[in-house]
C-alpha cells in the first residue's frame, strides 16, 4: 500500500475557480466558422462534445487579436496567477499557514521564469522555506502528477501539509485553422484553476491508498503541444483514444489487483474530462456505469476540458456528493502519453 498508517496522506480543501465570462458552445461555434471559414465542421464537432459551456477568460476580440507568442504569454502572465490565487484560497482557508511546507504547481500554457507559484507564496504568507516544485511538461495529467508528487512530500515530512495549485489558460492556443487537432481543442478547451491541501495523518478528506504512473510506448506523437512563432499549437491525434483505452485498462487493472482490489469495488471513478469520446471508450473499456463516472460529465459539460486544473473540479463534485462506497480512483491523461492513477478512499 502506498500509504501505511504511519504516513496516512489525505487530500483535502479540493476547489476550482474559473474566469466569469462563460461561453455558450453555440456561440463558440459561430466564432471558430468566422474565423477558420469552415462552420459546417465546427458545428458537427460541437454537437459530439457534449459541452453545454465553458469558462474562457478572454473576450471574442482578445481572441481574434491573439498573435505572436510573446503577446499571449503577457496575456497568461497576467490571468493565471489570478486564477491560481483564487482556487489556492479556498483551499488555504482556516489552514495553519506555517505547516505548509510544499507547493507543487501545474500549467502548461503559458510560461514564466520565476513561476507564479513564487507569487503565491507571497501572497499566501506560506513560510520562506517552503519547496517549491513546478510542473510545466505534464499536460492534463500535471494536475495528478502534482497531487502524487505532493503526496511524497507529505508522506516523507512528518507534520508538514502540502499545496497543489493548477492554472490553465487554454484559450490562448487558439489558431484560426480548421485542422482537425486544432478545431477539436478550440471547441474542447476552456480555462480554469484548481487546487488542494494534502496533509498527513487520519481525518477528512480523500486518503491516497496507492499510485501508478505509466507511459504507452512510442505515443509521443498522439498529445501534446508544438511551440510556434504564434504561440502554442495544440497536437491532437485522432488515433489517440485506440492507443489510450487499452492501456488505460491494463494500467488500471494492476493498480487495482496490486491492493486486492475488483473495479466493481470502486464506488467512484474520477476521470479527467478530456472529451466524450475518451470518456464513452473508457465506460466501455473498464466497464463503468454512467453513474459511477457521472462527476467527469457533469464537470466537461459545464467548464469543457481545462487541462491540468480539470480534475480538481472533478473531485470537488465528487466530494460534494454522497457516495456510499468510499474507494474512488482518479485518472488523468497527458503527453507521453502519460496514464497517472490515484487510488483513494473518503474517510
Amino acid at each position: 500500500m502506498y500509504a501505511p498508517a504511519m504516513n496516512r496522506v489525505r487530500i483535502t480543501n479540493v476547489t476550482s475557480a474559473h474566469p466569469g465570462r462563460r461561453v455558450r458552445q453555440e456561440e463558440a461555434v459561430r466564432l471558430i466558422a468566422e474565423m477558420s471559414g469552415d462552420g459546417r465542421r465546427a458545428a458537427a464537432v460541437a454537437r459530439g462534445t457534449k459541452i453545454e459551456t465553458r469558462a474562457i477568460a478572454l473576450s471574442a476580440a482578445e481572441i481574434r487579436a491573439l498573435g505572436t507568442i510573446e503577446s499571449r504569454n503577457l496575456l497568461y502572465h497576467k490571468i493565471a496567477p489570478g486564477m491560481a490565487f483564487d482556487a489556492s484560497s479556498c483551499s488555504l482557508a482556516d489552514t495553519d499557514r506555517d505547516s505548509v511546507g510544499c507547493i507543487v504547481t501545474s500549467s502548461c500554457t503559458g510560461y514564466s521564469v520565476p513561476g507564479w507559484g513564487a507569487t503565491l507564496i507571497e501572497r499566501h504568507g506560506l513560510r520562506n522555506d517552503t519547496v517549491r516544485v513546478p510542473l510545466t511538461e505534464s499536460g492534463c495529467g500535471g494536475g495528478v502528477v502534482a497531487l502524487a508528487c505532493a503526496a511524497d512530500y507529505v508522506a516523507a515530512h512528518r507534520g508538514r501539509s502540502a499545496l497543489v495549485v493548477a492554472a490553465e489558460v487554454c484559450s490562448l492556443a487558439f489558431h484560426a485553422t480548421g485542422d482537425d487537432g486544432n478545431l477539436m481543442s478550440s471547441l474542447i478547451f476552456g480555462d480554469g484553476a484548481g487546487a488542494a491541501l494534502l496533509e498527513p495523518g487520519r481525518g477528512r478528506g480523500l486518503e491516497i491508498l496507492d499510485r501508478s504512473s505509466t507511459l504507452i510506448p512510442n505515443s509521443r506523437e498522439l498529445l501534446g503541444f508544438d511551440l510556434t512563432d504564434r504561440g502554442f499549437y495544440p497536437v491532437l491525434r485522432r488515433e489517440l483514444v485506440a492507443r489510450l483505452v487499452p492501456a488505460a485498462g491494463a494500467a488500471v487493472q494492476e493498480l487495482l489487483a496490486r491492493n486486492c482490489l475488483g473495479a466493481g469495488e470502486i464506488g467512484g471513478w474520477l476521470l479527467h474530462p478530456g472529451g466524450a469520446r475518451i470518456l464513452c471508450e473508457l465506460e466501455a473499456g473498464l466497464g463503468l456505469e454512467r453513474e459511477k463516472t457521472r462527476w467527469s460529465w457533469d464537470s466537461m459539460r459545464e467548464f469543457g476540458n481545462t487541462s491540468s486544473a480539470a480534475i480538481f473540479d472533478v473531485i470537488r463534485r465528487y466530494n460534494d456528493d454522497a457516495v456510499e462506497n468510499p474507494l474512488a480512483l482518479v485518472a488523468a491523461f497527458g503527453p507521453g502519453v502519460a496514464i497517472e492513477l490515484l487510488l483513494v478512499r473518503r474517510s
